[in-house]
C-alpha cells in the first residue's frame, strides 16, 4: 500500500495572514494537504479557522503569504495574485447549507454544472450519480422548502461534488443539525469521503468530528497553529497547555516544583497538602510556578500507592446507569462522573490516584485557557463518564 507520505499535495498555504483594522485574524499560518487526506482546522470561536478556510475559498484575500492548489499560485499578498473562487476547482458546503429555496433538488445540485456550460445530458446523468452518492435517490423533483435539515445538507453535500471538485471544504457543515442526527451524519461523511477519496479542508470547533473524521488535526489559538498532527499525536502527545486543554478533558493543578534531584519532578501542590511525582517533562527549576495536568482516564479510582489524594465526597446526584459526585481533597473541589457500581454517598472517603507516567507538567507563566471555570479561585474540571479506572484498572 502506498505511504500516505508520497501522496501528492494538493493544497499548500504558506504563512498567510489576514488582518481586519488593527486585529490580527491568522496569523503566518502554514500548512499542506495531500490528496485523499482530511486536514481539520480545529479551535474556538475567533481562532482564524473560518478567516483561513475563506482565504483559501477565495472569499477573502490574504495580506500575506500564498496559497497554492494543484502546484498553481492562487493567492499572493506580495504579488497581489487573487484567483476568484469560481476558477479554483473547489467544492464547498457552509455552515447554513445555501441551498436554494427557489428551486428543486435536481437544480440546487445542477446549478454549477449549468454555469459550467455542459450539456444537458451529461448534467443529467452527473447529478442522479450525485443524488445517488449522498443517498438522495429520487427525490430531484422534490421542492428544497420540504427537505428535513439531514437532506439539506445532503443536498449541499452533493451539489459541492458534482463537477469533481480538486478539493472540498467544510465549513461547520454538521453544526445545524440536531445530536442523534449530527452523530449519524458524521458517520455518512466519513463514509462519503473515503468512498469518493476527495481531499477535504475541514473547519470546526466539535473535538468529536475533528478526532473522527480527520487524517490530521491543526488546533488553532489566536490565529496562529498551535499543534499540527494525527488525532492520536495531539490527544496523547499535547505540545502546550491550551492544546491538552482544548482536545478532550483534563484534570490540572497549580502547584511548585521542591526537586529535581531524579529522574522527573516533585511538585508541590497548592490548596492540597500533598506532592505529586512526575515522570520525564522538559527541564524545571526549583521554585518554578507549574499546571500539573492528566487526563481522566487515566486516573485510578480507590488506588493506593504513590500520588494518592484522599477526598472527602460532599455531594451525590443519581444519574440512573452512573452518578456525579463533588469531591473535596484540601481545598479543592472536582466533579467526577462513576459507574453505578462505584456508588458512595456523602460523607464517604475516596482515593484518588494520579499515576507519574500519564502527568505532565507546564511551566504557569502559560496560565489556564479562558473558559475554565473556578470556585473560590481554584481550577474545577469535570471528568467524563465512566472514564476513571478503578483500582483492577477496569473502566
Amino acid at each position: 500500500m502506498e505511504s500516505k507520505a508520497l501522496q501528492p499535495t494538493v493544497l499548500q498555504a504558506r504563512e498567510i495572514v489576514k488582518r481586519f483594522g488593527r486585529v490580527v485574524a491568522v496569523d503566518q499560518v502554514s500548512f499542506e494537504v495531500q490528496q485523499g487526506e482530511v486536514l481539520t482546522l480545529l479551535g474556538p470561536s475567533g481562532c482564524g479557522k473560518t478567516t483561513t478556510l475563506r482565504m483559501v475559498a477565495g472569499f477573502e484575500r490574504p495580506d500575506g503569504g500564498e496559497i497554492e492548489i494543484q502546484g498553481k499560485l492562487v493567492s499572493s499578498g506580495a504579488k497581489r495574485l487573487h484567483v476568484p473562487p469560481e476558477k479554483r476547482g473547489l467544492g464547498m458546503v457552509f455552515q447554513s447549507y445555501a441551498v436554494w429555496p427557489h428551486m428543486t433538488v435536481y437544480e440546487n445540485v445542477a446549478y454549477p454544472l449549468t454555469l459550467r456550460h455542459l450539456g444537458k445530458s451529461e448534467v443529467k446523468q452527473r447529478v442522479l450519480d450525485a443524488l445517488d452518492l449522498v443517498g438522495l435517490t429520487g427525490l430531484g423533483d422534490r421542492p428544497s422548502p420540504l427537505l428535513s435539515g439531514g437532506q439539506q445538507q445532503r443536498v449541499a453535500l452533493a451539489r459541492a461534488l458534482v463537477y469533481s471538485p480538486d478539493i472540498l471544504l467544510l465549513d461547520e457543515p454538521l453544526s445545524n443539525l440536531d445530536a442523534k442526527l449530527r452523530n449519524s451524519m458524521r458517520v455518512e461523511l466519513k463514509r462519503l469521503q473515503e468512498r469518493v477519496n476527495v481531499t477535504v479542508l475541514f473547519v470546526t470547533h466539535d473535538q468529536i468530528e475533528a478526532m473522527s473524521l480527520s487524517t490530521r488535526l491543526a488546533v488553532m489559538n489566536r490565529g496562529r497553529i498551535e499543534q499540527l498532527g494525527t488525532p492520536q499525536d495531539i490527544y496523547e502527545r499535547p505540545q502546550t497547555a491550551f492544546v491538552e486543554d482544548f482536545i478532550g478533558r483534563v484534570i490540572r493543578f497549580r502547584g511548585t516544583v521542591v526537586d529535581t534531584s531524579w529522574k522527573g519532578l516533585l511538585v508541590e501542590i497548592d490548596n492540597v497538602g500533598a506532592r505529586l511525582t512526575v515522570e520525564g517533562g522538559e527541564p524545571l527549576a526549583p521554585g518554578q510556578r507549574v499546571l500539573v495536568a492528566i487526563r481522566p482516564e487515566d486516573l485510578v479510582l480507590e488506588g493506593r500507592g504513590e500520588n494518592t489524594l484522599t477526598c472527602a465526597v460532599e455531594k451525590v446526584l443519581y444519574l440512573g446507569s452512573e452518578s456525579e459526585i463533588v469531591v473535596r481533597s484540601g481545598s479543592e473541589l472536582f466533579t467526577l462522573t462513576v459507574p453505578r457500581a462505584k456508588a458512595t454517598e456523602v460523607g464517604d472517603s475516596i482515593d484518588l490516584t494520579l499515576p507519574p507516567e500519564h502527568l505532565r507538567v507546564w511551566p504557569d507563566a502559560e496560565s489556564l485557557p479562558a473558559g475554565d471555570s473556578a470556585i473560590n479561585g481554584h481550577a474545577v474540571e469535570a471528568i467524563s463518564a465512566s472514564s476513571v479506572k478503578t483500582s483492577s484498572g477496569a473502566h
